[in-house]
């Protein structure tokens, strides 16, 4: 029997049925705890820095798919855009949905809805990882790269406007010079995000004096000026995705390394 599916907005009422990504990461996975903290970001800025639509299975009232995302003018993204775009911050489908039409269903009420509403487009910084994001999947649902920075795709879908005016910020952070300096962004808008948030903190407070840490609130005005949501060592982006703690400890001991040569 086919399942029957539905894509609706997100309200207050979704929050416990927010990341269905999570539930196809292994109960071990150390990220998964961190979904609590990941929805009561999301609750506090439902409307303000985050909108969504869900994929719902009708037969068990089950999430299946989610596409997140914000307005220019509202969104917590290293980018200048100009007023009234879509920015998609990410989207997934869970696996036994996958390759059956349904990403496509989700992406034309989105176009539709947001159409409806008077916005110019959807904008989305899809990636060369084909298990995340990647580019060939909004290509085929008719987004059009305009920009190209390694390894992402700046791709964008006219909704109320052919072209749009975008680009990504540049990286533009100086650390400390006495010390190895690990800069952290408050933003638990991902569980992956708010893991590596946590677990490098911890492992940045194992090695003493020899590092500094230093936490910014991820406003609008600090992300754009900064360039830049991740993980900094030493003002560098050498941490992506759930790295392990071996990797971050290795990161970290590099840099005092090089600092005391």
């Amino acid at each position: 029997m086919q399942a029957t599916l539905k894509v609706k907005k997100v309200t207050l009422d979704d929050l416990e049925d927010t990341y269905c990504c999570m539930s196809e990461s292994p109960p071990s996975t150390s990220w998964t705890a961190h979904v609590p903290e990941s929805r009561q970001w999301f609750k506090r800025n439902l409307g303000r820095h985050v909108e969504g639509y869900h994929l719902v299975d009708e037969s068990s009232g089950k999430v299946v798919g989610h596409i997140y995302f914000a307005s220019s003018e509202k969104m917590l993204l290293p980018f200048e855009v100009e007023p009234n775009v879509a920015f998609i911050y990410c989207t997934e489908i869970l696996k036994p949905y996958m390759r059956k039409g349904y990403g496509r269903m989700m992406l034309d009420y989105m176009k539709a809805d947001l159409k409806k509403q008077g916005c110019k487009g959807i904008l989305v910084d899809a990636t060369g990882f084909e298990s995340y994001m990647h580019h060939e999947h909004f290509s085929k649902q008719g987004f059009k790269t305009i920009l190209e920075h390694e390894p992402f795709k700046l791709m964008y879908f006219p909704l109320n406007q052919a072209t749009v005016k975008a680009k990504p910020v540049e990286a533009n952070y100086i650390p400390s010079k006495d010390k190895v300096e690990v800069t952290l962004f408050k933003l638990p808008f991902c569980p992956v995000g708010a893991y590596m948030y946590h677990t490098i903190k911890r492992i940045a407070k194992s090695f003493g004096d020899q590092v500094k840490i230093v936490e910014i609130e991820p406003t609008q005005e600090t992300i754009r000026r900064i360039g830049t949501t991740d993980p900094l060592i030493n003002g560098k982006l050498k941490l992506f995705g759930p790295a392990s703690e071996e990797d971050i400890k290795k990161t970290i001991q590099e840099e005092i390394s090089q600092l005391k040569h």
